[in-house]
Parts: C-alpha cells; structure tokens; sequence
C-alpha cells in the first residue's frame, strides 16, 4: 500500500475515534485563559511533530518546569532527543501505529495533567484526543477556526516571532512566560559523550571552532533545496574572508556536501552527527552558521551562535521562525515554492556582512 493511501486512513482513523469521544465531552463555556487560581499543577504539552519545534520550545518547556509541579511533553520519535537529559520532565513519546498510538494515550492518561496544551497553530485532531483521554480540565488551544472543543482558546499575535506567539498561548495557562528568562534557558543539555564527540573532532582535525563557519547544505524538503554550486559561493566567500567553511549534511545529503567541497579548495567537511546533540556541541563557538530553514537554524540560536538564515517567505496568517535573539541576516527567496530561486549573489553579501561584524565586533 502506497504511502498516502497509510496516511489517509490513519488519518481518517483518529477522526473516527474522535467522533466517539466527542460526545463524551462537556460543553463548556470557552475561556481566553486558565485563572490563576484555578489550582492547575500539572501540565501536559503536545509537540509531537519536527525537531525544530522542539529545539525553539525548549527553553518555554524550562520555564513550565520552575512554575508548575510537573510537565510532560508528547514527543515524536524524531524530536524527542532533544528532552534526553532534561531532569524533572515526563517524556511520553507518541506512536503513530495503532498499539502505539494506544499506548501512548494510556501514558497520558496516566500523567493525569490538569491541563493540556496543544503547541500548533492549527487544531489538531491528534492533541485533542490526547486532551480528553487524558482526563485533563483544561484544553488548551491558540484562538482560531475553533474547529474542535478546546475549552480555553488563547488570543495569539500572529503577526511575530514564533516565540512570542508560544510565550502568549503558555501564558494562558495562568501564569506569565518571560521571555528573557527564555533566552537564558535555551542550549540544549548534553553528556560527557556528545561533548568527546567535538571535542576529537577539533582535535584531529587541527582546526577551531571559532575560525570557521558552519554551512549545512541539507535542506530537510525539496522546496528549501539550495544547489551546490550556490553553496560553494558561499564557500568561497568565506575563504576570502579568511575563515574555513565547515560543510554540514545530513547522511542523505552527504554526497552534496563532498560535491561542494570538492568545488573550493580549503573547505572541510564536517564528521556525520549521530545525533542533533552532537551537531549542537559541534556547533559551539563557530564563527557563524548559514543554512536553510531548517532545524540548524534554531539549534544554531539556541547556542547563540550567528545565523545567515535563507528561507521561502511566511505564509500568512503565521508567526515568523526566524533565529530568535541572536545576531543573524534572513534572506527571503522570490518564490514561495523554491529556495533555489534565491540567486548566492543575495546570500554572499549577507554572509560577508556578518563576517565583517564578527571580526571586528
């Protein structure tokens, strides 16, 4: 059976299952936030889809950790890494197959949150099945089409960043989310292993970090694919700067990168990352980062490293996933379908920019 056709009938099996719990819930006044009194102690977060998701949400999940008594978050297989060694956070891993699936629900169920919180920006029939089978009082959800019962819809600015946009529907949980707290909060925490990891690798390689500049070439889907004659570019112009580019890639992409480095003398690829952890202790202290819209881009934030960010332009009515509050260039293609409709001589100047601030800032 074709992907799609599996997709389509998981889909339409939750729906179903969905239409069975529905009558079971209350009808309720909808509210624009939880009371501060309302006694709420344990919360359950749904950020069950993309790594980059994950890695920007996490210092907001930091933050529900100091305020409430407990916090759980739904992961997926894929983002989940980024929570393995976070201390005091209940990890519940959602399994898309039916016995997973249930098993899950079992494990939310037995968290026992007070309140849910759907982390996306559109219902999800899967967060709300969660919500109710969980038990939870509140379910919590950013206001929009209202095309499920959430109990309380939070008024949410879409007009911002991404975190400002979380900062206020966490914030209708009763208590206020700072976001300067956040920015103290966001490196993802790391083992002896990851840091051995990098730490060889700068060794053996006899380079540091802080003389080179990290350019990931994998794109993560088709649309944000940027050619690798345009990467080495880009490449050269750190040459010319007197940096070394450090050619990044996923497994998948790793014939594109030796392709790139093959095409400008003094560029060095960088080791496979077993994990996103590793990629961040690899990323410490690099000079800067250029990439695609990506999860390097927030992981590359959230070790306050440097950002030349090439994205396809935000769609409507979306806040914006640019780096978060640490110094970058965001440069937009002119077509919303295709990166590689950004031509490198929009994206050299940006890099070269942010060279000369590095070096002399």
């Amino acid at each position: 059976m074709a992907v799609g056709s599996l997709k389509k009938l998981e889909v339409g099996a939750r729906r179903l299952f969905f239409r069975g719990l529905a009558p079971m819930v209350e009808a309720a006044r909808v509210k624009p936030a939880i009371d501060p009194d309302a006694g709420v102690e344990r919360i359950l977060l749904m950020r069950q889809d993309r790594l980059g998701d994950m890695i920007v949400t996490l210092p907001l999940i930091r933050i529900l950790r100091e305020k409430y008594g407990r916090v759980g978050v739904v992961v997926s297989s894929g983002n989940g890494i980024v929570l393995k060694y976070e201390a005091g956070i209940d990890v519940l891993e959602y399994g898309k197959r039916p016995g997973d699936f249930l098993e899950s629900l079992h494990r939310a169920r037995d968290f026992a949150p007070d309140a849910v919180v759907d982390m996306h920006f559109h219902d999800s029939t899967t967060s709300f099945v969660f919500s109710v089978v969980s038990g939870a009082a509140w379910r919590v959800h950013a206001e929009g089409d209202r095309k499920l019962p959430f109990n309380v819809r939070v008024p949410v600015p879409m007009d911002g960043h991404v975190m400002e946009a979380f900062a206020d529907l966490l914030s209708g949980l009763g208590k206020n989310i700072d976001l300067d707290r956040a920015t103290l909060l966001r490196r993802p925490a790391v083992s002896p292993e990851e840091e051995g990891f990098a730490r060889r690798f700068w060794k053996t390689s006899g380079l540091s970090p802080e003389e080179c500049v990290a350019v990931n070439v994998s794109a993560g889907s088709s649309n944000r694919d940027w050619e690798a004659d345009k990467y080495a570019a880009v490449c050269g112009e750190v040459i010319r700067r007197g940096s070394v580019p450090l050619v990044m890639s996923s497994v998948r992409d790793r014939a594109k990168a030796v392709a790139v480095t093959g095409k400008v003398r003094g560029a060095v690829p960088a080791p496979k990352t077993p994990t996103i952890l590793h990629l961040a202790t690899l990323l410490r202290n690099v000079k800067l980062v250029v990439s695609p819209d990506t999860s390097v881009v927030h992981l590359a934030a959230s070790m306050e490293v440097p950002v030349v960010g090439m994205y396809l332009p935000v769609g409507k009515p979306l806040p914006k996933w640019y780096p978060w509050r640490v110094a970058s260039r965001v440069v937009v293609s002119p077509d919303s379908e295709s990166l590689n409709a950004l031509d490198a001589r929009e994206v050299v100047p940006a890099v070269a920019e942010m060279l000369e601030d590095a070096d002399h800032g």
